[in-house]
């Protein structure tokens, strides 16, 4: 398997996510929680915004390696690299809930990282 059709779509798809939460936060945030009150609004949608530049990040440097490196030991490493950043992601939301910030842990989030673990996982193992 060449291990650009597992990077290029695991990055792309986390970069969108990214882009879409630094450039809606607010709508980000009341489609996750509701409607926020007036007095977090702000400081709500700020955070929304730097864990999406994090995303971003992540995102970012899977797209520049992954389309630079030569298929090989390096992009294996790579696969293993976006597979770990994205289990921390999701341990992170699920560490949340289990300590109550959350009531329940949307959807999304849950399918699409779950979903970019494995396949980066299989990429790199095949």
């Amino acid at each position: 398997m060449n291990d650009l059709y597992a990077i290029v779509p695991a990055s792309a798809i986390i970069l969108l996510v990214a882009i879409r939460k630094i450039l809606a936060p607010v709508k980000f945030n009341e489609e996750i929680f509701g409607e926020i009150h007036p007095d977090e609004v702000g400081n709500s949608a700020t955070m929304r915004m730097v864990i999406g530049a994090g995303f971003g990040g992540i995102g970012l440097i899977g797209l520049v390696m992954g389309l630079t490196l030569e298929s090989g030991e390096d992009t294996v490493v790579l696969l293993y690299s976006l597979a770990s950043a994205y289990a921390l992601i999701l341990a992170t939301l699920l560490f949340a809930k289990m300590r109550g910030y959350f009531e329940e842990i949307p959807t999304a989030p849950m399918v699409i990282f779950t979903a970019m673990i494995a396949l980066c996982l299989a990429a790199a193992l095949i």
